[in-house]
């Protein structure tokens, strides 16, 4: 752990710090290997029973045109496994907080940031290691990719934007209960509506009226849409632009929400 204090070089404290915990926090990954494996193939796993089990919802009346289901699919197993792996970091950091590392880190002289910061690359890291092994799954399934390398591009960066914000959600949430366990049970109760309440496994035109208002909410739905959008080749900018700030809003939220909640508490308190 001292070795966060050295710096490079003509490199920042900051920076030197940051990279540790990125590679302490890799290094933890990987010594769970069962933990590594559940979370890269899960998301194979579901994008093939659903795909099978639910692609009769593409002989729907309010089903795209034109649109085979696994096409219509694979863009959200995207959102929704990098929804389902911000769990990870909740219960990371609720692993931090049991085994006296958070406190170590809140003694060493370091920005109090910088593990989420470190928390949220890694999660980026393996987003991109699952689409990866999420788009060949699904080529065998039968998905075709219909549009150009910038959407390809474009995709990328709603992902990594999404598992930014998934990873200060759950990350937050694991800041506050501080056990593994209760921790997975109320990311359970978080992902559910993230994942559901979305367009990612039926079109939202189908959902109740208060469902469609819910989802306009959640960044999960624009990100689905803003991939759907580049994996079809029909997405527009402001389709990106939409999905990037849904995502940075919940990301900026829940980042600013400790600090009101302390200075409400503050303020009760005189």
């Amino acid at each position: 752990m001292n070795a966060m204090l050295t710096t490079g070089p003509g490199r920042s404290p900051a920076a030197d710090q940051l990279a540790a915990l990125v590679v302490r926090n890799l290094r933890t990954s990987a010594r769970v290997p069962q933990l590594l494996m559940f979370s890269l193939t899960m998301p194979m796993a579901m994008l093939v029973l659903f795909s099978q089990v639910f692609r009769s919802v593409a002989a729907g009346p309010g089903f795209p045109p034109g649109v085979s289901y696994i096409d219509f699919l694979t863009p959200a197993m995207l959102a929704v496994s990098t929804v389902m792996a911000g769990t990870n970091a909740g219960v990371s950091a609720a692993i931090d907080h049991t085994n006296g590392l958070h406190d170590r880190f809140a003694a060493l002289p370091m920005r109090g940031a910088l593990p989420g910061v470190a928390r949220t690359l890694n999660e980026a890291a393996f987003t991109l290691a699952r689409a990866a092994l999420l788009g060949v799954a699904a080529v065998v399934l039968g998905f075709e990719f219909h549009g150009t390398a910038v959407d390809a591009l474009a995709g990328i960066v709603v992902l990594a934007v999404l598992a930014a914000a998934m990873s200060a959600l759950f990350g937050l949430i694991g800041d506050r209960l501080r056990r593994p366990d209760v921790v997975q049970f109320a990311g359970m109760m978080v992902m559910m509506p993230l994942m559901f309440v979305s367009s990612a496994f039926a079109p939202i035109e189908t959902m109740p009226g208060w469902m469609q208002a819910a989802a306009t909410l959640n960044p999960v739905a624009h990100a689905t849409d803003a991939l759907r959008g580049h994996e079809l080749g029909t997405a527009t900018f402001g389709d990106t632009a939409t999905a990037v700030v849904a995502a940075v809003a919940l990301g900026a939220v829940v980042t600013l929400l400790p600090g009101i909640a302390r200075r409400v508490r503050a303020l009760v308190a005189r």
